[in-house]
């Protein structure tokens, strides 16, 4: 134990060096991982900066109920795309470096990924009564359907074209993309209000996705992946060994992603829009603090994949990187989350401030177990990522369910706190000291 705190001091000093020195900071430029990491954070940050703005605005212009539905809905298209992209981002990642043809393997992945992700939102118009009779907007008119029936695929091809982007080392191509539908998004917002105040969330939501994809797919990918021309077709041979790593991250990535993803309908269905509305909030800016982990994690499995060998020494940089940005984040939203969601509207700052609190706490476990997930995929050793994937998944879940009728939707955030900090205090004694220590 003493060893791990002298080296949380050593990582301190180091960090403080670093933020007192311009030309530290200007070399970190000039090393790939910490290049790509700050790009996907970029990326990461746009959209919860631009997610900020567009959640108020639409909290001005449409009703608490509509602001209810809208994010349950983009909520369950999230849902469907992580259980049809089947890990296929993170597989990308890992051995698009490798592949012998390239081209082949992104367009496999295109289209397998585009018409499962169809006909899972065929499947889920069908049974709606069943999913969340909530949501009967969707089936009750037949604009909003073919909406949401191309809004789950463009989903799905827009999210894998970023993953390919990243897994050619090529971050600031994905930061331009979502960029590019951030801003979009924001922009149709307030045309859409015209013509749709009950739908017009999503649809603004959809119409930026399908933007930023045309441009991903034939500007974009092609810069990334010279000679690339989209095709629809599935190699078997190019696919088979990238599916099996994949389907072990599709099950993790599913696991992680469910809480999140479930959650808004759990608490729509037992407390209503309006309290989905408040938790939502909370839930989308609280997500600000996880972009920052997530995008060096991500910049640490890309720079594994291209060389293994230097993998302890990015384990490392990654902590560093994270902790420096992390710590300042967390504190200004903990402090300022009053006036922060008071933006939205005094009623969101008045039911939700403790959830984010909450949250915010949760932010720094979750930081350590993303970070650990990563370097089991680069090893390929994906069994403990899966397993403690879905414990946090079942904590978070049922724990959710069994205080959101007693404590509200602050229940949801003890939960997730829970959930994360079960998982990470398991994760650092069992193997990631090692990492730090060594």
């Amino acid at each position: 134990m003493r060893s791990l705190l002298s080296q949380l001091i050593r990582l301190r000093d180091e960090l403080f060096s670093v933020v007192r020195s311009p030309a530290k900071l200007k070399s970190l430029l000039h090393i790939s991982l910490y290049a790509n990491a700050i790009y996907i954070m970029l990326a990461s940050a746009s959209t919860g900066l631009f997610g900020f703005v567009f959640w108020i605005v639409a909290a001005r212009l449409y009703t608490t109920d509509v602001v209810g539905i809208a994010s349950a809905i983009i909520s369950v298209a999230a849902l469907l795309e992580t259980i049809c992209f089947l890990g296929l981002g993170y597989g990308l990642i890992r051995f698009l470096q490798s592949s012998t043809d390239p081209i082949k393997l992104i367009n496999s992945s295109l289209t397998l990924t585009g018409l499962l992700s169809l006909a899972a939102a065929g499947i889920f118009i069908v049974g709606l009564n069943i999913w969340s009779p909530s949501l009967s907007i969707i089936r009750e008119n037949p604009f909003y359907m073919v909406i949401f029936l191309l809004y789950v695929p463009m989903l799905v091809l827009d999210d894998l074209t970023d993953h390919i982007m990243i897994g050619k080392r090529r971050a600031m191509f994905s930061f331009a993309h979502i960029l590019i539908f951030n801003i979009s998004r924001l922009a149709l917002l307030v045309l859409l209000v015209v013509f749709s105040r009950s739908f017009g969330i999503v649809g603004s939501w959809s119409a930026a996705t399908l933007i930023a994809l045309l441009i991903s797919l034939f500007l974009l990918l092609p810069r990334a992946q010279p000679g690339y021309r989209l095709c629809f077709v599935v190699d078997k041979k190019e696919f088979s060994g990238v599916l099996n790593f994949s389907f072990l991250n599709y099950l993790s990535d599913l696991f992680w992603s469910v809480p999140g993803l479930v959650l808004p309908i759990i608490v729509l269905n037992l407390l209503g829009a309006k309290s989905n509305a408040y938790f939502y909030m909370a839930w989308t800016m609280s997500s600000i603090l996880t972009m920052i982990p997530m995008g060096v994690s991500v910049s640490l499995l890309a720079e594994g994949a291209y060389d293994e060998t230097k993998l302890k020494t990015h384990v490392k940089s990654s902590l560093k990187m994270i902790t420096i940005l992390l710590i300042p984040a967390a504190v200004i939203i903990w402090f300022l989350a009053n006036q922060l969601l008071r933006l939205y509207g005094g009623l969101y700052a008045e039911n939700a401030v403790t959830l984010l609190r909450w949250l915010v706490i949760a932010a720094f476990p979750s930081a350590i177990n993303i970070v650990y997930f990563n370097i089991k995929r680069v090893q390929k050793i994906m069994k403990p990522v899966i397993i403690l994937t879905a414990f946090m998944a079942f904590i978070a879940i049922s724990v959710s369910y069994l205080l959101l009728p007693r404590l509200g939707i602050n229940g949801v955030g003890i939960a997730w706190l829970s959930a994360q900090s079960a998982i990470a205090i398991v994760v650092v004694f069992w193997d990631l000291r090692r990492w730090v220590l060594r």
